[in-house]
């Protein structure tokens, strides 16, 4: 069996230009918390020589095994201990995280100032952070999951051209999904090796972010996914799955909605059980979780029959 363990997280402290050549790619064992400098990836239009002074800086970290390129520094790597990737600049108390899996996104505190949006996401071998609309991926890039067009590597976080707008990421074991501040839903990867996940109907892959085309009632504003299924939630709290359901129940569909080809169901569709207004969702390997407006939890998969029920 093998086991894949990656964080990626967020911290204020540091600064250094950022450097986007490619080292080659170089199996090490690290055990500092910090090595060398820690590049600047990104720095905020709006600081200048007058508020360079009460700048933040926000730390991107990452540790655990970074055999395909993964934790973003630049070589194969394993890190124990949580070790700076790079530095995001910021105008004194002007940023906030972007919604992620699971999570409610409270814009309470967004009101005379705007915000700068931050978002990261990990996958099984590639990573994503998500900046003020946009989108750095890296790590293993084979079926295009990092949709730059190509199936080459990135060892370091590099600019998706492709998306613009991006509001949060969530990624899977080998695909992508990105929602924009539009409500429209993007994936890549290959759809036939992940039974559908993308949710464009067909099953082939996409090297570049593909619209989902679907009959959602209403914009998306919340997505999550898992290795093999993928759900969105609409503004009206209406919750849509797609992806592996080999008769497991993940999808939340009933018994009646068995998959289309190859144990799964490439077609964006809504879970009409759920009577409640959805606020978020989170798909686990097997299984799924959904939160109401009204504060209940819901979960279905393979240890529920394919039944919802609700905690």
């Amino acid at each position: 069996m093998f086991m894949h363990i990656e964080r990626v997280g967020l911290r204020s402290d540091g600064t250094q230009p950022f450097h986007s050549s490619l080292p080659p790619p170089v199996t090490s064992f690290s055990t500092t918390t910090t090595k060398g400098k820690v590049p600047l990836l990104y720095k905020s239009p709006e600081i200048n020589e007058d508020t360079a002074a009460k700048a933040v800086t926000v730390q991107v970290l990452s540790w655990g095994r970074g055999a395909s390129g993964q934790l973003g520094g630049g070589i194969e790597e394993i890190r124990i201990y949580p070790s700076a990737v790079l530095n995001l600049l910021f105008p004194d108390a002007s940023f906030s995280l972007s919604p992620a899996p699971g999570k409610i996104f409270d814009q309470s505190g967004q009101k005379e100032q705007t915000l700068h949006s931050v978002g990261v996401s990990c996958g099984l071998f590639h990573s994503g952070l998500v900046v003020d609309g946009k989108l750095w991926m890296w790590g293993k890039g084979d079926g295009g999951r990092l949709g730059f067009g190509h199936e080459n590597p990135a060892f370091l976080p590099t600019l998706n051209p492709h998306l613009d707008s991006v509001s949060s990421v969530a990624l899977g074991g080998i695909h992508s999904v990105a929602l924009t501040s539009k409500g429209e839903v993007f994936t890549c990867l290959q759809g036939l090796w992940w039974f559908g996940a993308l949710g464009h109907r067909v099953y082939h892959r996409e090297l570049i972010p593909r619209l989902v085309e679907s009959n959602w009632s209403g914009t998306i504003r919340h997505i999550a996914t898992s290795g093999t299924h993928t759900a969105a939630v609409t503004e009206t709290g209406d919750l849509y799955a797609w992806g592996r359901d080999e008769g497991d129940g993940r999808l939340g569909l009933g018994p009646c909605r068995g998959p289309n080809e190859g144990g799964g169901l490439s077609i964006p569709s809504k879970v009409k059980e759920l009577s409640t207004p959805i606020a978020a969702v989170s798909c686990g390997g097997f299984f799924t979780m959904a939160l109401t407006e009204d504060g209940q939890l819901w979960n279905w998969g393979v240890f529920f029959s394919c039944l919802l029920i609700k905690l």
